[in-house]
């Protein structure tokens, strides 16, 4: 869970592209919000996310889509401690990287602005990633062109491509659970 949530936000937008390519510009915005029990650290507890989610979908050679991404991961321990995640930013994603013979589709998405800001809620940050990374994010491929995303495999990131801090992103989101236990363990 816990590196999917970090991952989200540069995959939203790529799940889109099952109900195919667009061939003119579409802008969709969503708002979403659901709570669901959760653990994050060993702690059981309970999570809200809400976020809004902007994609504009062009036949752009450049970009194929381009997502913004504004929204809160809020954790709540069984013990009553609370903590905030906090995301925001754009999302820049090539065109699909269809490899019929490995069998994959591989995007290149370039992330801008708030990827993770994680915070104990209404109180101060333990953590901040912040500026611009490159990903190479890999699926399966459905077979079909038209709808081409199947399960995820993997994503990885370029070092070249950062700028700013990202602390949790380059300790390979150990970071998390080290600033976040002594807090939620703490009486």
């Amino acid at each position: 869970m816990r590196r999917s949530l970090f991952i989200l936000v540069i995959t939203t937008a790529l799940v889109a592209l099952t109900a195919g390519v667009a061939s003119a510009d579409v802008l969709t915005v969503t708002h979403q919000s659901d709570s669901f029990p959760d653990e994050q650290c060993g702690f059981e507890g309970t999570a809200t996310v809400t976020f809004t989610d902007v994609l504009r979908e062009t036949d752009d050679q450049q970009f194929f889509e381009f997502e913004n991404v504004v929204g809160t991961y809020v954790f709540t321990a069984e013990n009553g401690k609370s903590f905030t995640i906090r995301f925001a930013g754009p999302v820049f994603s090539s065109p699909p990287m269809i490899d019929e013979q490995a069998g994959t589709v591989t995007f290149i998405n370039r992330v801008v602005g708030l990827p993770e800001k994680i915070s104990i809620t209404h109180g101060p940050t333990l953590s901040l990633d912040a500026g611009t990374v490159t990903f190479t994010v890999v699926f399966a491929y459905t077979g079909d062109p038209d709808n081409p995303v199947g399960d995820f495999i993997s994503s990885d990131f370029d070092e070249s491509s950062l700028h700013g801090p990202h602390p949790d992103l380059v300790s390979d989101f150990n970071l998390f659970c080290d600033v976040l236990t002594p807090y939620l363990q703490d009486p």
